[in-house]
């Protein structure tokens, strides 16, 4: 009956993975990701996200206000978005918005602490790759 409709509802439904990114005119960084949420999409600010852990070829969102989302896209393709923000994988499982990290303890065998207060592991592997970018952000983060 309504078959342009429908297919136009099928083409807005499967569409390609990066554009669903929204950037930012004036400014080369990433700003908000549009989540497939159940049967809607949701604009995400990268500012609310704390925390991404991926679990086979889903990705959970922590946001700041303690939303959960369970996402169905790996890890990677998040990784592979956020790269050159304030993100950095710590896990082969888990990605960290460095802004929301309140301490890191090297005696623990490498762990955060976040402000949600969730613990968090760090790959002897990416410990360093962490550190430094910790250190770059500092000279930011106190002027």
């Amino acid at each position: 009956m309504n078959t342009m409709t429908s297919e136009a509802f099928l083409d807005s439904m499967s569409m390609p993975f990066p554009k669903s990114v929204e950037n930012n005119t004036s400014s080369p960084c990433l700003q908000k990701l549009l989540i497939p949420f159940y049967d809607r999409k949701r604009t995400v600010s990268v500012d609310e996200i704390v925390r991404l852990e991926g679990c086979g070829n889903y990705t959970n969102f922590f946001l700041k206000d303690g939303t959960k989302m369970l996402v169905s896209r790996t890890l990677k393709e998040y990784e592979t978005l956020l790269d050159g923000q304030a993100f950095v994988r710590v896990h082969k499982s888990c990605i960290v918005n460095l802004s929301f990290v309140r301490k890191f303890y090297v005696k623990k065998e490498g762990e955060l602490e976040l402000t949600d207060g969730q613990q968090v592991k760090i790959s002897r592997r990416r410990a360093q790759m962490f550190m430094d970018r910790m250190q770059q952000r500092q000279p930011a983060d106190i002027n």
